[in-house]
């Protein structure tokens, strides 16, 4: 079965506090296009750094999950039921990006997902639009961070999403 591989890698060399210029990037395939008709996703592995040292009483502050957007999987498919930001508030935060629990230390590896399957229909183009974020202290969605800080606060180095699909012919 044929595998599509969606690799994101930070290029903040950590001089910039900028996340929303870093947590976004244009992903080109290796392929000029794949004709695809259900899209699976099989697992996903998120890479996080720390910084070296911490302010006394300071401890790294790892999200309990990711939410990545997709370009090509911006659809009606992905319907996200979320909390609002305040108590009995109407409030409320939307995403159609795909919620990516992570571990409790800086490497999450998932393998072996009862697969979220995608219909496409279609030929994904090559160049992929990719956004990551996540809910920071005040619940709203933001651009995951992309450097670390002495307060504790941690970066995203790789993320990498892992689809199986059925090879559909050139349709």
């Amino acid at each position: 079965m044929p595998l599509l591989a969606i690799h994101y890698r930070n290029f903040n060399d950590g001089s910039s506090t900028d996340d929303r210029k870093f947590s976004t990037q244009k992903l080109k395939m290796s392929s000029v296009s794949v004709p695809i008709q259900k899209l699976r996703l099989v697992g996903y592995s998120v890479n996080l750094s720390k910084h070296a040292t911490l302010d006394s009483g300071a401890s790294h502050k790892i999200p309990d999950h990711l939410v990545v957007e997709v370009g090509n999987l911006q659809t009606a498919q992905i319907n996200i039921c979320s909390p609002p930001k305040t108590v009995n508030g109407q409030d409320y935060v939307s995403t159609h990006g795909i919620p990516l629990p992570l571990s409790d230390n800086l490497n999450t590896i998932q393998f072996g997902m009862n697969p979220l399957e995608f219909d496409v229909n279609r030929k994904l183009d090559r160049i992929i639009d990719i956004s990551i974020k996540y809910y920071n202290s005040n619940n709203d969605l933001v651009p995951m961070t992309t450097s670390t800080n002495s307060t504790g606060q941690v970066a995203i180095q790789h993320l990498l999403l892992y689809f199986q699909y059925d090879f559909a012919g050139l349709f």
